[in-house]
């Protein structure tokens, strides 16, 4: 091997595919996107982190079966082109400094809470080769200092959710969960993206169904719903 193509492989070794969001040579996620992400504010609902123009303390866009619920940007640029190549490229490696951004922005639950990531479908996970909630999961055990436990399982039978309406989400996911192994007493659910947050509801009521006296969910971003009457209080 020459010495520019042994560069150049030490080159790759070191930046990986560049930026997942902007393609620019350097980290899975450069400090400019992760600057730019739009990180969720006080300005949204106490209850399920959904952003709204002005704080409230519950909504109607709050997750069945949830204590709390926190996510920590919204769903736009550059979220999405991150999201994307973690899924869909495959970049592992852009789990770290999304776990990283979630740790930084949202609370930290309490001490006696265990990470619960939600889980794939098995052909899902075969078709993948990993588990994205999980590896976020992963890495928020290790910056918070909180356990995690792959408790739940989800059958084979649920559809993608990429573009189901709500009442479709709903019905697609029902009964999908289960806990086949002991869960615990506070759950703290780990997803990636929350739109409908059908679910983390399934997934709640499973928790819930092993045992579980108390759920609450983190999740990186939040798609922003629209809607009358939003605000509850």
């Amino acid at each position: 091997m020459g010495w520019s193509r042994i560069a150049t492989a030490a080159l790759d070794t070191i930046i990986g595919d560049g930026c997942a969001a902007c393609a620019m040579p350097g980290p899975p996620l450069c400090d400019a996107c992760l600057h730019r992400m739009p990180v969720i504010g006080a300005a949204a609902c106490a209850r399920c982190g959904h952003p709204w123009p002005a704080p409230c303390e519950a909504c109607a866009q709050c997750i069945a079966g949830l204590a709390i619920a926190r996510q920590a940007v919204r769903y736009d640029p550059p979220v999405p082109e991150a999201m994307r190549a973690l899924k869909d490229s495959r970049r592992r490696a852009v789990a770290h400094p999304l776990a990283a951004l979630i740790a930084r922005t949202v609370p930290r639950p309490p001490d006696g809470a265990v990470l619960v990531p939600v889980p794939l479908a098995p052909a899902r996970m075969r078709e993948r080769g990993f588990n994205q909630a999980a590896l976020i999961a992963r890495g928020l055990a290790g910056m918070w200092g909180l356990p995690m436990d792959d408790c739940l399982a989800r059958g084979d039978g649920t559809p993608r959710q990429r573009g189901a309406g709500a009442a479709r989400r709903r019905q697609q996911v029902a009964g999908a969960f289960t806990a086949p192994h002991p869960v615990p007493l506070h759950a703290v659910l780990v997803d990636d993206v929350v739109t409908t947050g059908a679910t983390l509801a399934a997934a709640a009521r499973a928790l819930r169904s092993g045992g579980c006296a108390r759920v609450g969910a983190v999740s990186l971003a939040r798609v922003a719903l629209a809607g009358v009457g939003t605000r509850v209080g």
